[in-house]
Parts: structure tokens; sequence; C-alpha cells
């Protein structure tokens, strides 16, 4: 979405507002859905309003089908929500003109840590749209959108290693402002094809000490926030630049920011340059041996080879786009855009790409995938929303949670693995010998811990038994279980940074 400016004759008194818009420092005005009056005139007149891929219709009907609530008598709507891409498309925004005049910015510390929650917000609401905008934005400026896609991965990998909001928040803060001592000369060298000038390369390698001095300047304090800017571009190995410093003497943020940094630069190319595929970027920086090889790991574990946004061709031929994150990491939750004959369907199909028939063949480049797509379409927003129950049952949580199986009939017990969950049904990895003779159709009885729960005495029902070469999978759903049962299980993926 990109922001224009707010036209005469799109502002009605008495109706209510269309979409949200903004002044040029992207403060809030008028919130999308109040009744126009005559005193709102004067100020919406040239504001700032963001397009949407898809217009979202506010008549009654709209607004009653999306929240489930009525709009009120005198006309105005119910209080709405910005969708994730509204709110991202806010964040480049606000973010260009923080950092464009940050030299006479008296509150910079306090706006930039509102653009940080805007970051923390969507992970929490959508963390898979969130690392989707990675794939497929490429419309702002790209040193801005650079320095969010890399806050989106700091957030996502930040929380998988535990760390709480409070030490999240100095590293999405960071990532956000890694960069403002050469804005202009990552925009110059993102198409800049000749090697770099003496001037640039002297610009480059104090650019962190730059920025740290910026930020202190700017009343900036927070150690964690200042020193992962200023180490960055450090390497385990000392190679790493401005002051050559290794392994532990890096800040655990640093090492996170300067993976993410890297990521984000690989997979957005060039404009002389085509983008590497994930699952390639993830090579080469192993290759480079320039990076934790624990944190790496994680990194592929939770991100995954075939990531949210990413263009994949079907074995039947399709074209779809990956929009969750699959309890494998070659198994992703993806939506045909491109039939096998070309064809592009007017509703996307989900396919299921563990089944044989729609399993991953290979990535396509975004630039030959020969398909626009719609994002709100694709992730469920807009016109297109889903509801919650749909989407609770179609997002499993990834896990590696040690469980026991109970086989009544026979009293057998099993060793298993749940590797996805949500309070519906769980995913598992069995042994063969363990779980051979397990079909559809049979009931299992399962206990597991998560924090400091037990959860036990659940039923459950064998949906679905895939043959890998060491384990099987088996997918359960629940069928008896407790309410105390099913609060804990939303409780630990509330715990996990997912919405229930």
């Amino acid at each position: 979405m990109k922001p224009r400016r707010v036209k005469t004759g799109e502002i009605v008194i008495g109706k209510p507002l269309a979409a949200s818009i903004y002044d040029d420092d992207g403060q809030l005005l008028l919130k999308r859905g109040v009744t126009i009056t005559a005193d709102d005139i004067p100020k919406s007149i040239g504001a700032i309003v963001f397009e949407h891929e898809q217009p979202e219709a506010l008549d009654r009907t709209v607004g009653e089908e999306r929240d489930g609530k009525k709009s009120s008598d005198d006309g105005a709507m119910p209080h709405l929500k910005e969708s994730p891409f509204e709110q991202l498309a806010l964040l480049q925004f606000s973010l260009t003109a923080l950092l464009k005049n940050f030299n006479t910015e008296k509150k910079f510390s306090s706006k930039a840590e509102a653009l940080a929650a805007i970051v923390e917000d969507v992970c929490k609401d959508d963390e898979d749209l969130a690392l989707g905008t990675i794939m497929l934005d490429n419309l702002s400026r790209y040193s801005i959108r650079h320095q969010i896609h890399t806050a989106i991965v700091c957030e996502v990998i930040a929380k998988r290693l535990g760390w709480q909001p409070c030490e999240r928040h100095p590293l999405i803060l960071a990532a956000l402002t890694m960069n403002i001592g050469m804005l202009e000369l990552h925009d110059a060298l993102h198409s800049q094809e000749s090697p770099l000038s003496n001037s640039q390369r002297a610009e480059l390698q104090v650019h962190p000490v730059a920025g740290a001095e910026i930020l202190q300047s700017l009343g900036v304090a927070d150690e964690t926030w200042l020193t992962a800017v200023l180490q960055h571009h450090e390497m385990p190995d000392g190679t790493g630049y401005p002051n050559n410093l290794r392994e532990r003497q890096i800040s655990p943020a640093a090492q996170i920011l300067s993976l993410a940094d890297t990521y984000c630069a690989r997979v957005s190319g060039r404009d002389y340059r085509p983008p590497l595929s994930p699952v390639n970027a993830m090579r080469e920086i192993f290759l480079s041996g320039k990076i934790d090889p624990d944190l790496g790991m994680l990194f592929i574990k939770h991100i995954g080879i075939f990531p949210p946004g990413t263009f994949v061709r079907l074995k039947n031929g399709e074209v779809a786009v990956v929009t969750q994150r699959g309890g494998k990491t070659n198994c992703p939750v993806v939506y045909t855009v491109m039939r096998s004959g070309g064809s592009v369907p007017i509703v996307p199909p989900r396919r299921d790409t563990s089944a044989s028939e729609y399993a991953i063949t290979a990535v396509v480049p975004a630039e030959k995938a020969g398909v626009e797509v719609n994002r709100y379409q694709l992730w469920g927003y807009g016109v297109f929303k889903r509801t919650k129950a749909i989407i609770r049952k179609e997002e499993k949580i990834l896990v590696s949670i040690p469980a026991k199986l109970l086989d009544i009939r026979t009293i057998t017990t099993m060793d298993a693995a749940i590797i996805n969950l949500n309070e519906s049904g769980c995913t598992l990895e069995i042994l063969h010998e363990a779980g051979g003779y397990l079909k559809v159709g049979m009931s299992l009885h399962m206990t597991f811990k998560i924090l400091t729960f037990i959860v036990e005495n659940v039923t459950a029902l064998v949906k679905n038994v895939q043959q890998k070469p060491d384990v099987l999978i088996i997918e359960l759903k629940f069928t008896e279980i407790s309410e105390i049962n099913k609060e804990n299980i939303r409780t630990f993926i509330k715990s996990q940074g997912h919405s229930t």
C-alpha cells in the first residue's frame, strides 16, 4: 500500500470515514469508521490515507459480517482495528518521516518506541503475515523497508530464544534505527552496480559508530539499543567492523540483529541483482562461517526454508504462495495463485504440501511467477477476513514437547514428540517400532507437560498417519479434553507470542 493525499469530495459530512487518515508525521488524525462532522473537513483535506490492495467496503452489511456487530443508529461504525497491512504501511510512512527529520525531532525516543510497538503488535497478531511482507513488499524506500523487515525477523527469533517483551523491545528499536548513520548511502548502494568509491567505503565502515552517536545525541540511553547498533556488523571470527570484536565480545542482541540484517538483505536482492531464495540465502550465510551455528540452526527452524511470502511450484504444476509455516520446515501452508494451465483462480485454494500431490518441487522467483497476488485475500483480511474459528483451526504453533500415549484397548504406552499444537489437536512424531500399528480412526489417551501444567487424560482421535523414513507423523484431534486443559493450552500458546 502506498500513501496518498485525501482529495476534496472524499470526506463527506455525516458519512463514516472509509479509511483512517494521518498527518505528515504519521500521527492519527481520524480513525476509520468515525462519522465526519463539519469540523473534521479542514484537517482532512490533504491528509494522508493508505491505498488498499482490495478496498474494504464499510457499509452496514460488511461491518456486521466482519465484526459481528451492528452499526449504531447514527450511522457511525463500531471501532475497527486496522489490519496488519495498514499498520505496516503506517510504520513505513512514519519511520521515513522520523528518520528524515531526526535532527529536529524533540521526541525521537518516544516516537521510535511507538513504531517498535507496531512491529510487536503485528507479529503478535499474525507472525506469518509479518514474515510474508519480507518476501512480497518492495514498494517503499529500500533503506526503510529493510530496517522494518529486519525488526520483524529480530522479534521472531528473540521470541523463540525465550526473550521477554522488555528484552525484545530495545532489539526492535535497534533494527529500526541501525542505519540512521547512512540512510542516503544505503539507498544509493541498493541500485549501484559499480564498486564502492573510497568515500563510500569509509562511510560504510563508520556508520555503526555514527549511528550510535546520533542516537545518543537524540537522548537514547538504552545500552542494549545503542550496543546493538554499534556492533551489528561485528563477526564472531573477528573480521567485522568497526572494532573487530570476537564471539562473546559481541552482545547477544547484536548477533541476532546481524543475522537478521544479512538474511533480509540477501532475500531482498538489489536493483541489479535478483534476490536469493531463502534456502540459498541461508546456505550462503552458513558457508560464510561468520555466525553462531546454534543461532543459525534456530533461525532455519523458525523462519523455515519456505518462509511465508515465498512463491513455490507444486508437484501438480501449480504455483502457490506460502502463507504459514508448517509443522515441518518443508511442509508449509500454501494457497495456489496459478493453476498448472496458467489460469488464475478467483479464490486461491488452500493446499496441503505434506500430501504427495501438492509437495513443493521448487522455489519460483517472484519476478518469474507471472502473477500478482492480493495479500488481503491470501492472509484473510479486509473483505476476505476469515473467522477466528477458521484461523484457530488452521494454525498450530511449532513446538517440541515430549508426550506419553496410551492405547487403552491393548494397554500399550508409547513415547512421542508433539511438533505442533493448538487447543483442538496436535501433530506427533513417533518411532515406527512404537506406533507402526496406529490407524486412522483409533482412539488414544495422552499426557504431556507445558510450562508448569500437566495436560492429562486427554482423549484424541487419529485423523491421519504419514509414513516417513525414520518416523511416523500422526495427526490427532482432541475429542475429550477438559476446559482446564484447554485453558492451559491457550495460556501456553499466548506465552509463545501467538494470539488465540
